[in-house]
């Protein structure tokens, strides 16, 4: 079982939620003989980051690759390392590192674009000790750090060869989306399921919640609703509600 340490610790699995299974996340690469591999080398020093749309799967991922090492999880969000006070944030980042450390933990940092941001546009110079110290403790971290990011673009580049994998998130295929309705939802997915391009886990997950929360189980109202997020992400406006 994995113990977050410290942070706050995952939601628990709502009631009819999916369960992560690799095999319904879409990336550049497959992510079930990855967590393989990287169990079979037995190496402990091993750095990942995630990167992709939201929704996609990542730090699921994370914490599932933490249970097939069997290690427990550290699991920071940007917002757990930042602080106003200047020098706090190095400190904490340094805490973050050596609690991992000293608990042989997978340590996960989320939203690690915030902490990792290209060092060229900085305009204050805790913005550079920040990453610096970032870059320093991802060199010499002796257990598996994972980082996630909605913005790789933002990173600094220096970051990239602190990364051993960097594995891209996609959204969902057809056949992925298919079998996520019938786990979810326990009934067969319509047709009109396939017409929906960009959907993913995170959006299964949302709308298994509003469905127990509003009562509806209709087939059309959950892809009204799955077509909804979709939209939400891309920017368009969400269809009105009507209750």
């Amino acid at each position: 079982m994995i113990q977050a340490i410290e942070g706050d610790a995952p939601p628990p699995a709502l009631a009819g939620a999916m369960a992560f299974d690799p095999a319904l996340c879409e990336a550049d690469c497959d992510l079930a003989a990855l967590a393989g591999s990287l169990c079979e080398s037995g190496e402990p020093a091993i750095s990942l980051c995630l990167h992709g749309l939201p929704g996609t799967g990542k730090s699921a991922y994370a914490r599932y690759l933490a249970a097939r090492l069997g290690l427990d999880v550290i699991e920071k969000r940007a917002s757990d390392l930042l602080s106003m006070w200047v020098g706090e944030s190095e400190k904490q980042i340094v805490r973050a590192f050596a609690d991992a450390a000293d608990a042989r933990a997978l340590l996960i940092i989320d939203e690690a674009d915030s902490l990792l941001r290209d060092r060229a546009g900085a305009r204050a110079s805790w913005e550079v000790t920040q990453v610096n110290e970032m870059l320093t403790w991802m060199e010499r971290h002796p257990w598996p750090l994972v980082c996630t990011t909605n913005a790789m673009d933002a990173l600094d580049p220096a970051t990239m060869r602190r990364f051993l994998f960097k594995v891209k998130f996609l959204p969902m295929r057809e056949d992925q989306a298919r079998e996520a309705f019938r786990r979810v939802f326990g009934i067969e997915p319509p047709r009109g399921l396939d017409a929906l391009d960009g959907l993913t886990p995170g959006d299964f997950a949302l709308v298994a919640r509003k469905s127990t929360v509003l009562g509806k189980r209709d087939v059309a109202e959950l892809v009204r609703n799955l077509a909804d997020e979709v939209e939400v992400r891309a920017g368009r406006p969400r269809r009105r509600i009507g209750f």
